[in-house]
This record gives structure tokens, sequence and C-alpha cells, in this order.
């Protein structure tokens, strides 16, 4: 009886990923939802999927913006022309100084408690209209491009 037990426990796992088809981009209404919980019992447990949910949309802005813009600054390195080694040298000094993030079009700065961000998420969703039509990734773009745009390119 405990073998069978055990052997239930073991294969539970695979036996709900069997089930699921793809993974769905998470609703902008979804994302509401956990971050304005009320019900007590999942309040905790909701508010830390809003959370993590941010925190995961922003270390994966940071980490691909910086990959791709050294990808395309290392190519350019590789073509011995003037104006590539230029461009490739602004590219670098601009996400120097401005953050990873900066060719998405918002610079989050450092240190930003994760607190603030997520405020201005849910701020961002309550003023949103339609939300079960929209992707809980574009509000949080919207809203991190409204509440840290980057810091203007003048004197280029």
């Amino acid at each position: 009886m405990h073998l069978r037990n055990a052997a239930l426990v073991l294969l539970l796992p695979f036996l709900l990923l069997s089930n699921a088809d793809a993974v769905e981009p998470l609703s902008a209404q979804q994302l509401h939802d956990y971050c304005v919980a009320t019900d007590e019992e999942t309040d905790i447990q909701s508010r830390t999927l809003c959370i993590a949910y941010v925190t995961g949309f922003l270390d994966g802005a940071i980490a691909t913006d910086e990959r791709v813009t050294v990808n395309i600054a290392d190519e350019l390195e590789n073509d011995k022309s003037f104006t590539e080694r230029a461009l490739r040298t602004r590219m670098v000094r601009r996400m120097r100084d401005s953050g990873p993030t900066v060719y998405a079009e918002f610079c989050v700065g450092n240190p930003v408690p994760i607190a603030e961000v997520v405020q201005h998420v849910i701020e961002e969703l309550a003023v949103s209209d339609v939300l079960e039509r929209k992707l809980a990734q574009n509000v949080v773009y919207a809203s991190l491009k409204k509440h840290y745009p980057c810091p203007s390119r003048t004197g280029r």
C-alpha cells in the first residue's frame, strides 16, 4: 500500500503535465486579480505571484536587452568600418550610462524597490480597460515606460 502511494506521488506531476497543451501568456485581468486579491486566504499567495511576475518581467528584460545589445555590438566590432565601430561604442556607452533596458525605452535605475514598481503596475491595471483582452506583459511594459522613462538623448 505504501509503495502504491509513493508511485502515485511520483507520477502525479507527469499526469498533470500531460494535460497541459501549452503555456499561455498571462492576461492583464489575471495579473490584476493576483495584484489586488482581497480574499484573506489567498491574499499572500496572489500578491506573491503578482510581485514574482513583475520581478520576472524586469529580470527577463534586463537579461535579454543587455545580451542583445552586447551581441549587436560584438557583430559591429567584427566589421572593421569606422561607422560600425563608432556605433558600437555609442551603443555600449548608452547602455552603460542608462541601463540595460534603455533600448526597450524604460530605465528603472538602481536601486528601485520592487514594491514601487508593482504599485505603478497596479495603478496601470486600474485604469486599463478591457483587461481580459490585454496581455499582462503589455500592461507592465506600458507602466515601465510611463513611470521610468530613460534620460533624454540630447547632446548626441
